[in-house]
């Protein structure tokens, strides 16, 4: 069966433009079939990096982890509004690699670095900031294996944001993160979503 993340989509490639406003800011992105949210920025995306950035005010510089980074739009949108960040992009999609590669550097974006990966197996550095939208079709196992990789890959006092509706296990992603970090906020409910934040102590 075809998911989006299946390694290789079998799918039949049907590319599109999809038009994107944050704060203001008008973004166009490249999608295609077999890849997360193919037809519009999902509403639990949008709601993490609008909180993001609300919560967020350092423009410092901060290496950034985008895990199952879809067609990359959490890190064009960090790149955007936080220049001097490094971000990293992985996916165990290779269409999804593709079309971030691509998104990327069609908003003028050229340092970054894209891994291939099913959640940590293949990253080995540590982050400031790890970013999850974690894929709730690859069942609880899949997910909570992200959020213990999360905590590894942080740094001391890093932090981990992720958004998941209520519906689908938003108040046992709660219990498992307070369980890995010991502590977890919720910082927006809307619309059926949760954004919440850990940080490495």
């Amino acid at each position: 069966m075809n998911h989006y993340f299946s390694e290789k989509p079998d799918i039949k490639s049907q590319r599109k433009k999809i038009k994107y406003t944050i704060e203001n800011k008008e973004m166009e992105f490249i999608t295609d079939n077999g890849v997360f949210s193919k037809s519009k920025i999902d509403f639990g995306t949008d709601l993490m990096l609008k909180t993001f950035i609300k919560n967020f005010k350092t423009k410092k510089s901060f290496d950034v982890l985008d895990i199952g980074c879809g067609y990359g739009i959490v890190s064009v949108v960090l790149k955007t509004f936080y220049p001097l960040s490094s971000v990293t992009l992985s996916d165990v999609n290779e269409r999804a690699l593709e079309l971030s590669e691509e998104n990327l550097k069609n908003h003028n974006i050229n340092d970054y670095k894209i891994v291939k990966s099913f959640a940590f197996d293949n990253i080995s550095d540590k982050y400031d900031i790890i970013m999850s939208n974690p894929p709730i079709r690859a069942g609880k196992e899949t997910i909570f294996k992200i959020y213990e990789g999360a905590y590894e890959h942080l740094n001391n006092k890093g932090e981990f944001y992720c958004v998941i509706q209520t519906k689908h296990g938003a108040k046992s992603t709660q219990k498992k993160l307070e369980e890995i970090f010991g502590n977890c906020e919720t910082l927006t409910i809307d619309g059926g979503y949760r954004i919440y934040k850990a940080k490495k102590n």
